[in-house]
């Protein structure tokens, strides 16, 4: 009997947390794993900027719970949950902050956080949504191809993350080239897909039967499928939002496990694939030169020095000042080494301080030790013993063999 997608990811998973060079992308593994056994669906609203999604987001929801505007409104990813209404701000940096829903466009606006100067990781909303009740996470993301280029990378990024997608375009607007590559990349993660033709208020009944006609030939080219949802809509006065809601929640129920397996699958292989990549860094990095790793590793120790010394000038906040030097390090590592050294970032309600100096500098000194420990170890610097050398090469390869056999048999079709 053929594995299911779930124990193949178990399996993934046991593999990259054996491995040092490879424990974040295990934890990646480890989410998708959690979400295909909690059968909950992330349902991301995306396209080009200006098409409509936040007021479209709005008529779902049947709330005006996300701001919009004639400028770029969504500037980070803003998830809806249900729930009491409230708001919660979730900063890169582990900080969560209680916000009133008036405050919203500070953080998320393009106007007031500009490039996301704020460090916005992303915006949480609870609402009492009739279409959320069943556990589907709904999420607004940034618009791309404006002017604002972090936009754009942000609503790429999180495409990882959708399980289903309302792909969303417009009657003023040709579907263009931008439009295209992001469907193109979209595609690769997503299980599910929902077209959306939004503003059709706005053109009469003939041109619209042909604009729809245009858009359903161009997606079944691009999804080389005639199997295309697409639904006519407007924001604006509600036309054919039931009909959409109607069947993504229709899908949820009937096809949930179908469209997570589908969507897990995707990822699982994307994750395999970064995987791979970060070996072959791993591999260019074992091989340098001695005086280049010399350089290499003078440098991370400056950084550590550096990190220790204004570690001892902070007064308070200790929790948020350690998750801040962990994307430090992090950084440094992918800046020196080409490879993703993954650290979890704990969530801190804003101001919570769980310890005190003496801790947190101790902290600060292991988290310091344990990075040089581990770079030693998975770069062989400096290893003088044969047998370690050549056990570690044989380990990389017997991984790097095992997680190729497992992404060539992935998505088949």
């Amino acid at each position: 009997m053929s594995e299911t997608i779930l124990e193949t990811s178990k399996r993934v998973y046991r593999l990259l947390a054996e491995d040092e060079a490879c424990k974040g992308f295990a934890e990646h593994v480890d989410k998708l794993i959690s979400k295909l056994e909690s059968n909950n669906i992330t349902v991301s609203i995306i396209g080009q900027f200006k098409r409509g999604k936040s007021s479209l987001s709005n008529a779902i929801l049947e709330d005006e719970i996300l701001p919009v505007g004639i400028i770029p409104i969504t500037s980070a990813v803003t998830q809806v949950v249900y729930g009491e209404k409230s708001a919660e701000v979730h900063f890169k940096n582990g900080t969560v902050e209680a916000i009133d829903f008036d405050q919203l466009s500070t953080f998320i606006s393009e106007q007031e956080n500009a490039d996301n100067k704020l460090g916005v990781e992303s915006v949480i909303l609870k609402t009492p949504a009739e279409f959320l009740k069943d556990g589907l996470v709904y999420v607004d993301t940034p618009g791309v191809g404006s002017y604002h280029k972090n936009n754009t990378e942000v609503a790429y990024e999180y495409m990882k993350e959708s399980d289903a997608v309302i792909f969303l375009l417009s009657v003023d607007s040709p579907i263009n080239q931008i439009e295209i590559d992001f469907l193109y990349n979209t595609r690769d993660f997503a299980g599910k897909f929902y077209f959306a033709v939004n503003k059709t208020d706005t053109v009469g009944a003939e041109d619209l039967e042909s604009y729809m006609g245009y858009c359903k030939k161009v997606l079944r080219e691009l999804m080389n499928t005639d199997d295309i949802n697409l639904f006519a809509v407007s924001a604006k006065t509600g036309t054919g939002i039931e009909e959409l809601k109607e069947a993504i929640l229709t899908d949820c129920q009937k096809k949930a496990r179908e469209i997570l397996e589908s969507s897990t699958e995707k990822k699982l292989k994307d994750i395999i694939s970064g995987t791979l990549r970060q070996l072959d860094f791993y591999w260019k990095a074992m091989n340098l030169p001695y005086e280049e790793l010399d350089e290499k590793f003078e440098a991370i120790s400056e950084t550590i020095e550096d990190i220790k010394e204004k570690s001892r000038e902070f007064e308070a906040i200790f929790e948020i000042h350690l998750n801040e030097m962990k994307m430090r390090l992090s950084a440094k590592v992918y800046e020196l080494f080409g490879m993703e050294y993954h650290y979890t970032i704990k969530q801190l309600p804003m101001g919570m301080i769980t310890m005190d100096k003496a801790e947190y500098l101790k902290q600060v000194d292991d988290l310091c030790e344990d990075l040089m420990s581990t770079l030693n170890r998975i770069l062989l610097y400096r290893e003088e013993n044969a047998y370690t050398v050549v056990r570690r090469i044989n380990a990389i390869n017997r991984l790097t063999r095992s997680l190729r056999r497992i992404r060539d048999g992935l998505c088949q079709e």
